[in-house]
């Protein structure tokens, strides 16, 4: 949505770091094509025990009195569903922060909390756009709990931990391959599964070498085998202020004063303080709950007759994908179950 207002040397950065190779339009008719597909489902068939659930909510607040082009405003509702609402940050900064907060509340069923810390929105604030994910699905062959006991997970330092770790013998699509053994747990519904990737030496030095084409052939690699599975629990939540990393990525005129998001107003007078983002997953025995959210804060100015044992219990990688489209929906790395 932020990319839909840039111009100039501030675009062409933003399409480098994100990698965007289409017209702005053209991209803004892909992301509204890709949520179509990727929307399955509501938050109450969640509530509800629903057992597959992905909900993305889009929203655009602008301070009270602050003008926008309609021709802005109307391509991030008509492309990206954004709610469009009025705020006073000049006068009530913290009530405006409190309003956006809950409403990324509910959008995540209360899984992602105060987004926004205090201070990050003050009188110079003049558009906020934020974007929350909520995901939850049931496993296609759930984890017995009965099965979950206690069991070592090897540190980076060399130490271990007991954590729970959840066990089944079945078919799954696997492979050992690229430096690592790769397993996919498919979700009810078939609409989307996880992709779990345990490096066979130091998760660091495998992360190195790691990118999309990899993982492309390593999804093309696996096939149906009978594995001993054996997988910790995990749950966890992190906060993560993405501006810097961003400068560094590339993208550093949006930031400062020679930003140019005239696209939002038709003149020059944006630029981005703060990007903020905020993920939970938990994942046990009967699947997977994940949720997300994303703010921009700107300013004016072959089978074996025994199955294959898999036990991750060490530092990995997972990926929540989408299985039509192949997008990723969530990635992470997990060190310490027990974090």
């Amino acid at each position: 949505m932020t990319y839909a207002g840039a111009e100039g040397q501030t675009a062409v950065e933003m399409a480098e770091v994100l990698h965007f190779t289409l017209p702005v339009e053209i991209t803004n008719r892909a992301f509204n094509s890709l949520t179509e597909i990727l929307s399955s489902g509501e938050l109450v068939r969640a509530e509800s025990g629903d057992p597959f659930t992905l909900s993305i909510s889009n929203g655009l607040w602008i301070q009270n009195g602050f003008n926008l082009l309609d021709e802005y405003v109307a391509e991030v509702t008509m492309y990206y569903s954004a709610a469009v609402r009025n705020l006073d940050f000049i006068n009530d900064p913290d009530g405006s922060r409190e309003t956006i907060n809950e409403w990324v509340a509910e959008s995540t069923l209360d899984r992602i909390q105060n987004l926004i810390p205090s201070g990050v929105l003050n009188d110079d604030t003049r558009v906020v756009l934020t974007n929350a994910v909520y995901f939850k699905a049931s496993w296609l062959k759930p984890f017995h709990e009965r099965a979950t006991s206690n069991a070592p997970f090897l540190l980076t330092d060399g130490s271990t931990i007991d954590v729970p770790m959840m066990s089944q013998t079945d078919y799954f699509r696997y492979v050992s391959t690229e430096g690592c053994s790769t397993v996919e747990l498919d979700y009810a519904a078939g609409n989307a599964s996880m992709l779990i990737l345990l490096p066979d030496g130091d998760i660091e030095e495998f992360q190195q070498d790691f990118n999309s084409d990899l993982l492309e052939t390593i999804r093309r690699r696996l096939s149906s085998i009978r594995v001993s599975l054996s997988m910790p629990k995990f749950e966890f939540s992190r906060s993560m202020q993405l501006s810097q990393i961003l400068r560094i990525l590339g993208m550093e005129s949006a930031f400062g004063s020679g930003a140019d998001f005239s696209g939002f107003t038709g003149s020059p007078d944006l630029f981005i303080s703060e990007v903020l983002h905020k993920a939970f997953v938990k994942v046990d025995e009967t699947g997977t709950e994940a949720a997300a959210a994303t703010a921009v804060v700107m300013g004016i100015t072959a089978i074996p007759e025994e199955p294959v044992e898999m036990n991750i219990n060490r530092p990995f990688l997972f990926f929540i994908i989408d299985r039509e489209s192949g997008c990723i929906l969530f990635m992470g790395r997990i060190m310490d179950p027990s974090d």
